[in-house]
């Protein structure tokens, strides 16, 4: 239980800053119906699932063959290994999100350091000119009175400094790469759900037989096999479809809430920037690799 508790508090710091109300609904259903449920009740459903899968043989290797047929991964493997792969995008939005942060402080404080060291060499270049003394006609003058103290004009118009133009700059790329890798993050994510949810369907159906028909090797013939608790198991396989199709509306919805428009471009944002600078560069390089020695338009007009 405490590594499911471990995923629940990544999952959190994922959604409470970048994501929608929908995301935090999501991430509600998630971690309410899937793991809580899986943590709790599947291991008490489950516990006993292959020592009492009996079948009416007494041929070795036949109940082990047909635990295998009917049950190619157990349930609550097959969930778990789900929301695994499910919660993947989003831990590594996290690690994405806490390295432009991280990376955005480190930014910061070097500006911040970088302007102090320069009040402090100005400071001294202006203590240095105060003390400053010259000899006149013989007569040791200190030029800290001679110079007269310009007041500043109120009017001034002082420049932004680059600085804080280079900090908003990279602020706002990085709120650019943050949202385009949220919505990646989304469609990575619904794209998981629909594959596991496709998955659950082939392997179990929407049903758990009380009685399985086996005729797999080494089972000499047709053997009947009795499975536990078996409406209980399909009552959990019926709510866990349920679970993941809610997961797939719900990604579906906040993937409408971010705009068709904005997931197309943060999908193929990295193309069209790659595409974008290789033509660049082939405009470029022919005319800086082939000079024109041509006439020029002067030289031409000196033979008329």
């Amino acid at each position: 239980m405490g590594e499911w508790t471990i995923l629940e508090r990544l999952l959190e710091a994922a959604v409470q800053q970048h994501s929608t109300m929908i995301g935090r609904i999501l991430l509600t259903v998630v971690v309410i119906f899937r793991i809580l449920i899986v943590a709790i009740v599947g291991e008490t459903v489950y516990n006993d699932e292959q020592s009492m899968f009996v079948c009416n043989t007494l041929q070795p290797g036949c109940n082990q063959a047909c635990y295998d047929r009917a049950f190619p991964i157990s349930h609550i493997r097959y969930w778990v290994f789900q929301i695994i792969m499910v919660c993947c995008p989003s831990l590594c939005f996290i690690t994405y999100s806490v390295h432009q942060s991280a990376k955005q402080k480190e930014r910061r404080f070097s500006t911040v350091y970088l302007s102090l060291d320069r009040d402090h060499d100005s400071m001294k270049r202006d203590d240095s000119k105060k003390i400053k003394n010259t000899i006149v006609n013989g007569v040791l003058q200190n030029t800290e009175n001679s110079n007269k103290e310009v007041e500043p004009d109120c009017l001034e118009v002082k420049d932004i400094p680059h600085s804080i133009l280079r900090t908003t700059k990279s602020k706002m790329r990085r709120q650019e790469g943050i949202s385009r890798f949220y919505i990646i993050q989304v469609v990575f994510r619904n794209a998981l759900e629909i594959g596991f949810l496709v998955g659950q369907y082939f392997l179990y159906g929407f049903n758990v037989p009380a009685v399985y028909e086996c005729d797999r090797y080494p089972c000499i013939k047709d053997v009947e096999c009795y499975v536990s608790r078996p409406t209980e198991k399909t009552v959990f396989l019926v709510f866990m479809f349920a679970v993941s199709g809610v997961c797939v509306v719900f990604n579906l919805a906040e993937l409408n809430h971010l705009g068709w428009r904005k997931i197309k471009a943060a999908v193929r944002g990295v193309q069209a920037r790659r595409k974008s600078i290789y033509e660049i560069r082939n405009k470029d390089l022919p005319r800086m690799s082939m000079p024109n020695f041509g006439r020029t338009q002067s030289s031409d007009s000196a033979y008329v």
